[in-house]
C-alpha cells in the first residue's frame, strides 16, 4: 500500500495498491451489474446503484483487511483515525457525471476505483468551483484511487476541496468504485 500527498495541503492523497492479489481477484471477478442494490440516500435521482454488500461473499475479507490495516493508513497520513467505518460499493450506470461540490462537514472518505472504461473517469479535486483550477485528477485504475481528509484546522477553518466526475460513463459501460467513510481523531 503506497499513499502519498498530493500537495502542500496535506489533506488529499493518492492511495495505490491498497488491498492484495487475492481480494483484488474477488472484486475483479463480481458479476456486479447482477447484484441486488439500491439507491444511495441523498443520491436517489443520480443513474447510481448501491450494492447490498450481504451479496457480497468476500465482503467479510474486505472489511477484516482494512480494519488490520487502519494503522498503516493512519502513519502514512500522518494523523490519527477513529478506526475503519464501512464501505459502499457504487455502480456508476452509463452516462453518469458528479458535479462539482464540496462534501460539507463529512469528515473523509477513501474512494478507490475498480472497473471503467477510461482512464479519466476518476475523480478530480480542484483548488475552487471552477473547473480550470484543477489540483489533481485521480486515474480510474484498479485497487486506487484517493483519501480525502475533510477537519477543520486548529482555528476551525475547513479547506474547501471542491472535487467532480465531469466525463460521463459511456454507453454501455459502467464504472466502479468503493468508497470507505474515515474520520480524523480530534
Amino acid at each position: 500500500m503506497q499513499v502519498t500527498a498530493v500537495d502542500k495541503y496535506h489533506d488529499l492523497f493518492l492511495i495505490e495498491n491498497v488491498f492484495p492479489e487475492n481480494i483484488v481477484q474477488k472484486v475483479m471477478a463480481t458479476d456486479w451489474l447482477s447484484l441486488p442494490w439500491q439507491k444511495q440516500e441523498g443520491q436517489e435521482l443520480w443513474p447510481r446503484r448501491k450494492i447490498n454488500n450481504n451479496s457480497l461473499p468476500w465482503m467479510p475479507e474486505w472489511h477484516q483487511y482494512l480494519e488490520q490495516h487502519i494503522d498503516q493508513i493512519e502513519h502514512s497520513l500522518g494523523r490519527k483515525l477513529q478506526g475503519y467505518q464501512g464501505t459502499a460499493w457504487w455502480v456508476d450506470e452509463p452516462g453518469f457525471t458528479c458535479a462539482m461540490h464540496t462534501d460539507g462537514e463529512m469528515p473523509g472518505s477513501m474512494q478507490l476505483t475498480w472497473i471503467g472504461a477510461d482512464a479519466q473517469l476518476g475523480t478530480s479535486f480542484y483548488h475552487y468551483k471552477n473547473p480550470d483550477s484543477l489540483r489533481y485528477q485521480f486515474a480510474m485504475q484498479p485497487n486506487s484511487g484517493y483519501i480525502m481528509i475533510n477537519t477543520p484546522d486548529s482555528r476551525g477553518a475547513r479547506h474547501l476541496q471542491w472535487h467532480a466526475m465531469l466525463m460521463p460513463v459511456p454507453a454501455d459501460s459502467f464504472r466502479l468504485c468503493s468508497y470507505s467513510w474515515l474520520s480524523e481523531k480530534l
